[in-house]
């Protein structure tokens, strides 16, 4: 009999969690670099425009 640790229930939650937190980087990431891309010429500081909170 599974504990509640071992669950398949449990175990998908947490994989489910895990991909949520790398899109949530990979999206940080995509934003970061459209910035960058958009910035013109290189001595100008990047402009995020709206700065999303993804720290937990």
């Amino acid at each position: 009999m599974p504990t509640e640790k071992n669950s398949p229930k449990a175990s998908l939650e947490k994989e489910r969690a895990q991909q949520q937190d790398k899109a949530a980087k990979a999206e940080q990431d995509d934003y970061l670099e459209e910035a960058l891309e958009e910035t013109f010429p290189a001595s100008d500081p990047i402009a995020p425009g709206e700065v999303k909170n993804h720290a937990k």
